[in-house]
Parts: structure tokens; C-alpha cells; sequence
């Protein structure tokens, strides 16, 4: 990255070695920010580490990320084993650990405590509460959830939301860092289980498994029907906007006028169950074998990674 006199951005900080710190701090290396990974276990930190780098120069070589910024962040990238060490100085965390309140919770009074006045913590929860993370926190206020979609380097949303406790500027100053490492932040205006994307996943999920279940179509089908159809269309336009296309010349309003008893009657016959069944993972992991007809997991991320990367370069067009 090329000194052109300006002040340098200062340094973030990713908790967690797992897959999303991992690849949230591929992203941010690839943005050529200085990017500590913080785990108590330096194997795993030093193994995050070698998978950002992957991420960021994935990045550049897919023509999504300037190779002078990957360059600067991969060199300054590095893991650490220190809380004081990780947090000094940073204006940013991005939390990754296990899904625990407590635990969470722990490592929340931990890097507040130790980070500037100043710092933005976010935690990457898909499904605990911001509200319940930053009780009792003094910095409760400079607390958010900023759920991001796997992987975090390559799909750009990120679901961006306050407690009662969250300041209007926090969230302001949120929105403002994730756009300038290249995500689409959304801000969800109230606290909810799963946020926005996550209980829209849900729902599909349950409709897609019981379609299996009731013997509709397989694993395999389901699957093609979502990626050959719906999924090439909500690649570049939400629900709500492909329905006012829908409707001609009449809009969403048309749209609902002619098909209002068509989709109600879907809607009476969908899933309404609110536990998986027991057969659920035995039935998923049969289709999932003959769809997959044997490739792992490593050459299914790849092949995932690619299209997506290629979708995210064919909508800059």
C-alpha cells in the first residue's frame, strides 16, 4: 500500500480461529488493514492466520480486492495469544467464538476492558442476543452484532444491529467501517432471534426438508430447484422487488390482486413444525450423499467459493 502522508487506519482485532475469523480476517487483511487474530491457542491462531491469508489472496486473484492492499495486510497479519497484546490500540473487534452467552459474555468484559475508549465491538452471533451480550457491560454502548453470512470474505452482507443499550453513533460508525472493506451492511432495526437472513433461511429450510420427508422431490431436486431458479433471481433482487416486477404493470399491488388465493393456499399447506423430526439428519445426510457423489467438503467450499465469486464480479458489470 502506497504512504501517501495520510494517518494510517489503526489496527482491528479478530476473536476466535475458527472458519468466520478466519475469514473475517481475510477480508480484512485483504482491505490492507493490520489484523490481530486473537484464540488462547496458538496452534489454532497461527492456522487462522494461514487460512486469512488464503482468503485475502483468493481475493486479489479473483479481481475482488487491490493486490498492493493483500499484500500490506497479509504482512501485517499476525496471531496473538496476549488479550492485552490483541486489543491495544485497536478501533475495531469482531468476536467469533462459540455460541455461548457466557462465554461470550467473558470475552466481551475481557476486550472491553482492555481496549481504547473509542473501539467498536461486534460480536458475529447468528443466533444470541445483543441485548443479552452487552447487560451489565460499561461499554455496553459501543456493543453491536454484526452478523455476517459464511464466508465473511466473499458474500458481502452483513446484518448490523443495536441493543437498547447501543448508541445511534456505533451503529453509524458500523455501517461506515464494514462499506469500507467492501460489505453491504443491513441495519435491523429491532433485536430478534436469527435477524433477518437467518429466519428467512429458516423457513426455507423447514419447507425444503419436509419436501424431502413427504417425498416431493429428493435432497438433490430440492437443491436444483432453489439454484437453477429463486436463487439466480435473489442473487440480484429481494423477494418484495421480484414480486413488484411480477405484477406487470400493476406492481406489487397487481401482484397480490392476482395471486393472493394462489399463494394463501401454498401458505395453509407449507411445514408448520417446530422441532426438527427425528429422521431429519439421517434423511438430509442420505440425499446429501448422492448429490455430493462423493466429493468432501474441501472441493465443495471451492466450488462454492468460485461461483460466488464469480456472481459477485458478473454484478459489477
Amino acid at each position: 500500500m502506497e504512504d501517501k502522508g495520510l494517518p494510517q487506519p489503526r489496527p482491528v482485532a479478530v476473536v476466535g480461529a475458527g472458519l468466520t475469523g478466519a475469514s473475517w480476517a481475510g477480508l480484512f487483511a485483504a482491505h490492507g488493514l493490520e489484523t490481530r487474530i486473537y484464540d488462547r491457542d496458538a496452534a489454532a491462531g497461527e492456522a487462522a492466520c494461514a487460512r486469512a491469508v488464503q482468503a485475502a489472496v483468493f481475493l486479489a486473484e479473483r479481481g475482488l480486492a487491490d493486490p498492493d492492499e493483500v499484500e500490506a495486510g497479509c504482512a501485517g497479519l499476525r496471531a496473538v495469544c496476549d488479550p492485552a497484546e490483541a486489543f491495544a490500540g485497536v478501533c475495531h473487534v469482531q468476536e467469533c467464538v462459540t455460541e455461548d452467552l457466557s462465554v461470550k459474555k467473558a470475552v466481551f468484559r475481557t476486550m472491553t476492558g482492555l481496549a481504547p475508549g473509542d473501539t467498536l465491538f461486534a460480536t458475529s452471533s447468528s443466533g444470541l442476543s445483543i441485548t443479552d451480550i452487552q447487560a451489565g457491560l460499561e461499554a455496553a454502548d459501543r456493543c453491536l452484532a454484526a452478523h455476517p453470512y459464511n464466508p465473511p470474505h466473499l458474500v458481502p452482507l452483513v446484518e448490523v444491529v443495536g441493543g437498547p443499550s447501543t448508541s445511534a453513533s456505533t451503529i453509524e460508525r458500523a455501517v461506515a467501517f464494514y462499506r469500507s472493506v467492501g460489505k453491504e451492511p443491513v441495519v435491523v432495526h429491532r433485536d430478534v432471534p436469527g435477524y433477518i437472513c437467518n429466519r428467512l433461511s429458516a423457513a426455507l429450510w423447514r419447507e425444503a426438508v419436509e419436501l424431502v420427508r413427504s417425498g416431493v422431490a429428493s435432497v438433490a431436486e430440492v437443491d436444483a430447484a432453489v439454484t437453477e431458479g429463486p436463487g439466480l433471481r435473489w442473487a440480484v433482487m429481494g423477494p418484495h422487488l421480484l414480486y413488484h416486477l411480477g405484477g406487470g404493470p400493476g406492481g406489487i399491488r397487481g401482484h397480490l390482486q392476482h395471486l393472493t388465493h394462489v399463494k394463501e393456499g401454498m401458505l395453509r399447506d407449507l411445514a408448520t413444525w417446530t422441532t426438527f423430526p427425528e429422521d431429519t439428519a439421517d434423511l438430509l445426510e442420505a440425499g446429501l450423499a448422492d448429490e455430493t457423489r462423493g466429493r468432501g467438503l474441501a472441493e465443495l467450499a471451492l466450488a462454492r467459493d468460485e461461483a460466488l465469486a464469480a456472481i459477485l464480479k458478473a454484478r459489477r458489470i
